[in-house]
């Protein structure tokens, strides 16, 4: 059946009523991140089977247990008291029979004030219209179970409808029970299976009854139960060995696996852990730089003082300094020598006065007697002789008084005006390279900015060559670290499985021998001779048992080989745009349990792929277990619907995937992100004549900006493209 048209009301972030119709070809639902894309999926899958994927529980989950996370916020912020309706319908046409189905569920909610109740269950409702007469309404549930199963069988849907992250565990041929999953879908192999059961059943029966008779005519009974009971022993043994026999390998392949994995890995690892090591050396060096440069910065305004910056400019203070205490000590110079010049004059006069009479009472007496006593002439008062007498015993003492009384009241500033000077001396040949310092360290702050800046550059090289080295790879810097331990690790579990095998193997081949030997001691035991009927029906079983066994086995390797050319075929198909090395799927059996692998034409396994090519391998051998049967043409009777498929691939393999996709299934409808801001790409899928389109949408919220931080005003923009 195709797909003709979805109808969301209300469902998450469909607000309101949203119409999408699909075609034949390949329909593509374009968006950013968080757009609604998964949503759409989950509306589709809501209405097949009343769950949804939670993406908080990371699993399915039924209506009851999400039901508040279906409805639209919008819807419930806007509604008035009353119902709301959650609604999604999915119209379905059959082309066998004409006939359109629309099957609908819906989710009512009920507001009162600001409380509001969900509905724990959802209502289904199913429809049928015949050719031009109108829709009737299917009530019975076993009718509309079988309608289900006609638009996608239980079996098939995992690979018909799936999303880009469930393909890992979908097709893990590690695990052998999604290769026995996929042979399923493949064909009817568990006939084989169920075929098989019988016939070892029939075996192990008609074995008893074999031993039962042995028995009866056995010579000695006691010998006989004692043979039979150490057989049962031994054949009890010999399945546990064999059990940790498989056991063994299995681990040794996985192991085995792992170390290959890692090696494949230890040189990017060890690229990706040098490359953090020299992150982490370009940042302890950066963190230096950084708090010499800031502390270099903060001490510019220490340095005006501690480097005497502060004086620069000064030159002409300390001249003028200089000049006025040089004037300074002049003028107390010349101070002192006039004390010194009027101490003199009293020295010169009081030379002239008469020997040993130098008192100032003798003066006196020539003053009154108006005659000098030295020369002895008169000296009339008033007279130039008598003034010179007078000034002997006055002027002269009182001047001297005078001068020496002056000077002692005198502050003298001397020591501090020297040290000043002094120190003035001491710092104008600082003055002098002041310039120089002052530029050096500029000179010094500019270096240590450019080296923290090319420091900062290397940083952000070796992060980005981190960033792609991860990209590219999948493996981060724990990881890096983890791989080399985890190698050693691997390397000794594989040493030690094959340590085991070999331990098992020895003892399997011992209990075989030896049941085989307790068997011929029990037949040794028999009298008489055991119905030939008996005997032909135990080697007709056992024939029989050996030949189920085998022709499951042989069937099983075509049904694998069938499986490998189909994904080849799609694979080669995919990539036939991209110009890297192609290789070819190999699907290799180790005890049962199949692995793909990519090979060149001489059977070497192409190891180093990336991360894109991994998945795309896994996606063609998906998609092969729906195109390999042919017979049954589930590529035209069911619709491919798939979210994010491409998530992981180059911008080539994408468009390969849609090209093959739309030319090998009748209907496809994916939900992907990678055409919304590749504008290429986007007109790649629109004008490409190979690929065989369908509609193509995108959807964006249509929030405004300033409400983008609740969920309040969501809805989504529906948009055609052609």
């Amino acid at each position: 059946m195709i797909l003709k048209k979805v109808h969301l009301k209300n469902f998450m972030c469909y607000c309101g009523d949203n119409v999408l119709e699909f075609k034949e070809g390949l329909n593509v639902v374009i968006g950013d991140n968080g757009s609604g894309k998964s949503k759409l999926f989950d509306a589709i899958y809501w209405v097949m089977y009343d769950q949804c994927f939670d993406t908080d529980a990371e699993r399915f989950r039924n209506t009851a247990q999400i039901n508040e996370k279906l409805i639209s916020d919008r819807a419930l912020f806007e509604a008035v008291d009353g119902q709301i309706e959650c609604l999604v319908a999915l119209t379905f046409f059959d082309e066998r029979n004409e006939n359109t189905y629309t099957l609908e569920r819906k989710l009512v909610a009920t507001k009162n004030d600001a409380q509001i109740n969900f509905g724990s269950k959802s209502i289904e409702k199913v429809t049928e219209k015949k050719g031009v007469l109108s829709a009737q309404l299917i009530e019975n549930e076993e009718k509309i179970e079988r309608l289900k199963k006609r638009i996608l069988p239980d079996n098939i849907k995992p690979y018909m409808w799936f999303q880009g992250e469930q393909i890992n565990n979908l097709i893990d041929f590690k695990n052998s029970e999604t290769l026995t999953r996929a042979v399923n879908v493949l064909s009817d192999i568990s006939k084989f299976d169920e075929i098989s059961s019988i016939t070892e059943s029939l075996f192990t029966t008609v074995d008893n009854e074999l031993k039962k008779k042995q028995k009866a005519l056995s010579k000695d009974e006691t010998k006989s139960e004692e043979l039979e009971r150490q057989i049962k022993l031994a054949k009890s043994k010999h399945s546990n060995y064999r059990d940790d026999l498989r056991k063994a390998k299995t681990g040794l392949k996985e192991a085995s696996d792992k170390s290959e994995e890692l090696l494949d890995q230890l040189d990017v690892a060890e690229k990706v852990r040098e490359l953090d090591s020299e992150r982490n050396r370009i940042q302890i060096e950066l963190s230096k730089i950084i708090e010499e440069h800031d502390l270099l910065r903060q001490s510019l305004h220490k340095r005006l003082f501690t480097r005497g910056w502060v004086l620069k400019g000064t030159e002409r203070l300390f001249d003028d300094y200089s000049k006025k205490y040089s004037a300074y000590e002049s003028a107390k110079l010349d101070f002192r020598a006039k004390i010194q010049a009027e101490k003199n004059v009293q020295d010169k006069l009081q030379t002239r006065l008469p020997i040993n009479v130098p008192e100032p009472i003798h003066v006196q007496k020539m003053l009154d007697d108006q005659r000098c006593l030295v020369c002895d002439r008169p000296a009339e008062k008033g007279s130039k002789a008598y003034k010179s007498i007078e000034a002997l015993i006055a002027s002269n003492d009182e001047a001297l008084k005078s001068l020496v009384a002056d000077q002692n009241k005198r502050h003298n500033f001397t020591s501090s005006f020297e040290k000043l000077y002094r120190n003035g001396l001491q710092q104008k040949g600082r003055i002098s390279d002041v310039d120089e310092d002052i530029n050096d360290t500029l000179e010094k702050i500019d270096a240590l900015f450019s080296e923290k800046n090319e420091l900062r550059k290397e940083l952000d090289e070796v992060d980005n060559q981190v960033k792609n080295f991860v990209a590219e790879s999948s493996i981060d810097v724990d990881t890096a670290k983890r791989i080399t331990s985890e190698l050693k690790t691997t390397q000794s579990l594989t040493g030690r499985y094959s340590s085991d095998i070999r331990t098992y193997e020895i003892k399997v081949d011992e209990l075989t021998k030896e049941i085989t030997s307790l068997e011929n001691q029990y037949t040794k035991l028999v009298v008489g001779d055991v119905p030939k009927k008996l005997t032909d029906k135990f080697e007709l079983s056992k024939h029989a048992d050996v030949i189920a066994k085998s022709t499951r086995s042989r069937v099983f390797q075509e049904l694998i080989t069938k499986l490998e050319e189909e994904a080849n075929n799609l694979y080669q198909r995919m990539i036939q745009d991209n110009k890297s090395t192609r290789g070819i799927i190999k699907l290799r059996e180790y005890d049962g349990n199949y692995t793909p692998t990519l090979e060149d034409g001489d059977g070497n396994i192409l190891s180093m792929q990336n991360e894109g090519n991994k998945f795309l391998m896994k996606l063609a051998t998906m998609m092969a277990i729906i195109s390999a049967r042919k017979r049954t043409k589930e590529t035209d009777l069911y619709t491919l619907i798939s979210d994010a498929p491409t998530s992981k691939f180059g911008e080539d393999f994408i468009v390969g995937f849609c090209k093959t996709v739309s030319q090998v299934y009748k209907q496809i409808i994916i939900m992907s992100f990678d055409f919304y801001k590749n504008e290429n790409l986007r007109q790649t899928l629109l004008r490409d004549k190979e690929i065989n389109r369908g509609n193509i949408y995108v959807i964006e919220p249509n929030t405004p900006e300033s409400e983008r931080e609740n969920r309040n005003s969501l809805e989504t923009t529906i948009t055609s493209l052609n």
